[in-house]
């Protein structure tokens, strides 16, 4: 009868609950105490404080749910705003927090002496936590607002866990609340992580994901919100407590096998958050890289997995593995591969994600800051000769490690077969020419020096004779042998492996030792140089693959610049930029790919292109103002060698808008005005991007043409514009701009712009048309066409000015083919040969073909557009003296 009672009523029935509960708490220590309780006085007592704990938690129960429905029912959110939580003064949010403080100050009182054994009971245990959880079932309860709130459920429910063994009730109860109520698994998240740091009660960890664990797949693809619940929590406890879910993981590693994408995106997230803030670093144990290589392995096999979601989550926490540099260098190349491949995956987000990995392994590389296969394709060739040098010497020094007894015994086969071919006759024809040296010193070399040269049976024979000759002397003088043969080796053997002192060990001195030392540690010194060149080759190498593995990335990403996705082409936009950050040449490619995007229909692509070359060009990247200048003009000047018309056009798009939003400094105006002055040094091709880009900046500001007029007409169109017609015909399209753009549709109130018929300008451009006119000349037609249309375009009787080009011109040719047939034999003229050169006559040509064109263009835009504008202007003038007039009858 809850809903029937008045509001006051439940209020006073609450506000008495908390004090009669809160009266008999204060009171229960000193009863407590009592030594002499008698055993109806405790049962009194225990009965009061169920009673009342009944009663407090049915109320907490009714407040709940009728808290809840009203927001349920609750339509306008505008309207009875506040009803459903304050009602005559009394604010539910508030009193609540009262309860859990009173019921926190209860649990912590020891209240087992109230039991005849001693443990108080679990019914008691679940009333008093049952009030947490009804709380906690409130959707509201995750909001800001009400942290207090949960930090005193938390506090409440920890204080039953350490001291009335609510474990085993708490891991059933929370795990049926993750997979009912879908916003309690942050919440149960944080508490839980609180309650392993700060309570100690970790084992409280391994037994909730134990209990993920033990759901069963089918069940759980039945059940998407308790999906969602379980994956949440999982995922939000791996962020705080990474070590605690490490030592648990294996428990929950077969859902990775279901069905449930949820589920594996969140063992995979755990197993990042691992990654990240435990096995991280180049000093874990063997079983700790054990484990994170086999995590690193699970990641990469779901790059590829089933499902479009999960693939581009395991892109996505790589992207963090990578940009906390936790992923170790030897995995590089495979990540690498596996996310080029993803870029051709039929789903965009994996594709976007795809992009975001390559460009953050492009931020995070451990390479180097400039990645192009040319320049580290020469180091690494450099170095691998190194290596192989090294390792020549090794061998090298390697080689006399085999002992002089080895050596022998190796030899002594060959060398027995040498000596038993004493012991028979000489073949016919074979005479004995050798002879013994005088000394045995000699002797001795003498047969070593041929042993050395495997001469085996010429060192026989002389050791045959040396014994005869200095028996009894060493080394030919020893233990009686069995027979002449084994005396023979014997002596072999002696002089051979006498002859390498320094080899077998036994040299006659102690003097040996320091060189032996040397020796060994030249060689130790060799090993270390040697293992540091293979660790520089191995570094090495994988950067260069890794400058490879991106120049091939690039290729595949510039041509998503226009899908239909938004998103993918602004993640292309964006590693773009990315890339050109680090060198690489064929970036220039994708950043003038990017250029026609300007004219993109959607706002955030034209927008993600105007960033792009914001930050690329207009970022200061020098030390001053001036430097920053000059950094930038060299970079626009680049964009703008070999580059189309339709390329310049969108660069021109660009910088327009940065002219119009004041982004671009004067000092960088200032320099291209120098560098078109030639007061700063360039070549000719700096000059011509300098007007070039003047003249795109003109058309965000025509002041910057219009306020240089005269220096652009004196320098550009000088007397030797012949020495450069393309520098001309930038000149003239850049004070083309002071006219505007012909496609767009003069106002009513606009005069356009003119500029008089004997301005200096009109003058410069038909004497530098007439000049070079009769002069062979690839460029002098572009110019030729830049001219004519600049005088149509801002010359007042630009038909007058023309027509007297077009005169001066003919009678050019005219005189030319005088002058051609005055020199030429009249039989020649009969045969009607053409004394004109073909150049003169395509000049002519051009020309009138030039002015033909623009003075229809004059009468279709230019003429049309002002008749129109003055027709306008009359009746609009007509309108208003028509009016002026009703108002004085009036």
């Amino acid at each position: 009868h809850f809903q029937a009672v008045r509001t006051a009523a439940k209020e006073d029935a609450l506000e008495l609950m908390m004090q009669v509960v809160s009266h008999h708490s204060s009171e229960l220590p000193a009863i407590l105490d009592d030594s002499e309780l008698s055993h109806a006085d405790r049962s009194s007592h225990l009965n009061a404080l169920k009673m009342n704990c009944y009663l407090l938690s049915g109320l907490v129960d009714a407040f709940e749910m009728e808290a809840y429905k009203s927001r349920l029912l609750e339509v306008d959110p505008g309207k009875n705003k506040k009803s459903h939580t304050k009602i005559s003064g009394f604010l539910w949010e508030e009193e609540r927090e009262r309860l859990l403080q009173l019921l926190i100050q209860l649990l912590q009182l020891d209240l087992r002496p109230l039991w005849n054994s001693m443990v108080v009971e679990e019914e008691f245990v679940s009333l008093i936590t049952g009030n947490c959880y009804r709380i906690l079932e409130n959707p509201s309860i995750g909001l800001q607002k009400y942290r207090a709130t949960r930090e005193a459920v938390t506090h409440l429910l920890a204080v039953a866990l350490t001291r009335y063994d609510h474990m085993f009730n708490a891991t059933l109860k929370i795990t049926q609340m993750l997979q009912h109520f879908e916003h309690v698994a942050p919440v149960f998240a944080q508490a839980v992580s609180l309650w392993a740091t700060e309570y100690g009660l970790k084992s409280l960890v391994g037994e909730l994901l134990r209990e993920i664990g033990h759901k069963s797949p089918q069940d759980l693809v039945r059940d998407a919100s308790g999906i969602k619940g379980f994956a949440t929590f999982i995922t939000d406890l791996a962020e705080q407590i990474p070590a605690l879910v490490l030592s648990h993981m294996s428990v929950i590693l077969c859902h990775l096998d279901g069905e449930s994408y949820m589920l594996r995106n969140a063992i995979l997230s755990a197993m990042a958050e691992v990654l990240v803030q435990v096995l991280k670093g180049d000093q874990l144990e063997e079983a700790a890289r054990g484990t994170r290589d086999q995590f690193l392995d699970t990641l990469q096999a779901h790059v590829c997995d089933i499902n479009g979601f999960v693939r581009s989550r395991v892109l996505q926490l790589f992207t963090r593995i990578v940009r906390c540099k936790a992923l170790p260098l030897t995995c590089f190349q495979s990540v690498v591969s596996l996310a080029i491949g993803r870029l051709k995956d039929k789903s965009v987000v994996v594709v976007k994600n795809a992009i975001q990995l390559l460009a953050a392994f492009l931020s995070n590389n451990p390479f180097s800051c400039k990645l192009s296969c040319t320049a580290m394709a020469e180091p690494l060739k450099k170095e691998m000769q190194k290596l192989q040098d090294l390792r020549e010497r090794n061998r090298s020094t390697a080689a006399p490690a085999i002992t002089a007894e080895e050596e022998w015994e190796a030899m002594l086969p060959e060398v027995r077969d040498a000596t038993q071919q004493l012991f028979q006759p000489l073949q016919e024809g074979e005479e004995d020419m050798l002879e013994v040296e005088e000394t045995v010193e000699s002797a001795s070399e003498q047969i070593t020096r041929l042993l050395k040269k495997l001469n085996y049976k010429s060192a026989a024979r002389l050791a045959q004779k040396a014994l005869c000759r200095f028996r009894g002397k060493e080394p030919f003088s020893g233990p009686a042998e069995e027979n002449e043969e084994a005396t023979i080796l014997g002596v072999l053997k002696r002089l051979y492996i006498g002859s390498c002192p320094a080899e077998n060990g036994e040299g006659p001195s102690h003097g040996d030792s320091g060189p032996k030392a040397q020796e060994a540690v030249q060689k130790e010194q060799l090993l270390t140089e040697l293992a540091k060149q293979e660790m520089l080759v191995l570094y090495l190498q994988d950067a260069y693959n890794f400058t490879v593995q991106i120049t091939e990335a690039l290729s595949l990403i510039s041509k998503m610049m226009y899908e239909n996705c938004i998103s993918v082409v602004q993640e292309a936009i964006e590693f773009f930029v990315t890339v050109s950050q680090f060198g690489v040449s064929q970036a220039l490619l994708g950043v003038r790919r990017m250029l026609p995007l300007v004219w993109s229909k959607e706002p955030g692509i034209k927008e993600a292109v105007l960033n792009a070359y914001r930050w690329l060009y207009l970022s200061p990247k020098g030390d001053s103002e001036r430097a920053s200048a000059q950094n930038l003009v060299h970079s626009l000047s680049l964009i703008m060698v070999d580059a189309s018309l339709g390329t310049i056009e969108c660069l021109e798009e660009i910088i327009a808008e940065f002219v119009q939003k004041d982004e671009i400094k004067p000092a960088v105006i200032q320099l291209l005005w120098e560098r078109f002055t030639e007061k700063s040094q360039c070549s000719s091709l700096e000059r011509r991007a300098a007007v070039m880009l003047l003249g795109m900046m003109a058309r965000g500001k025509p002041e910057i043409i219009g306020s240089n007029l005269d220096v652009l007409v004196s320098v550009g169109l000088s007397e030797k514009v012949s020495e450069d017609y393309r520098l001309a015909q930038a000149v003239c399209k850049a004070i083309s701009k002071l006219g505007g753009s012909s496609e767009t549709a003069l106002g009513k109130d606009r005069t356009p712009f003119r500029l008089p018929q004997n301005h200096a300008l009109f003058g410069c451009l038909s004497e530098s048309v007439s000049k070079g006119f009769a002069q062979p000349s690839s460029h002098w037609i572009p110019f030729m066409e830049a001219a004519v249309t600049l005088i149509y375009k801002l010359a007042e009787g630009a038909d007058e000015i023309c027509a007297h080009l077009l005169q001066t011109c003919s009678q050019q040719a005219l005189d030319k083919l005088q002058e051609a047939d005055a020199g030429v034999s009249p039989s020649s003229v009969s045969d009607g040969a053409s004394s004109l050169p073909t150049f003169l006559l395509l000049h002519l040509v051009s020309l009138v073909g030039q002015v033909a064109l623009q003075q229809v263009v004059h009468l279709e835009l230019s003429v049309s557009t002002e008749l129109r504008r003055r027709r306008m202007l009359k009746e609009e003038q007509k309108t208003k003296k028509h009016d002026n007039s009703s108002v004085k009858k009036q």
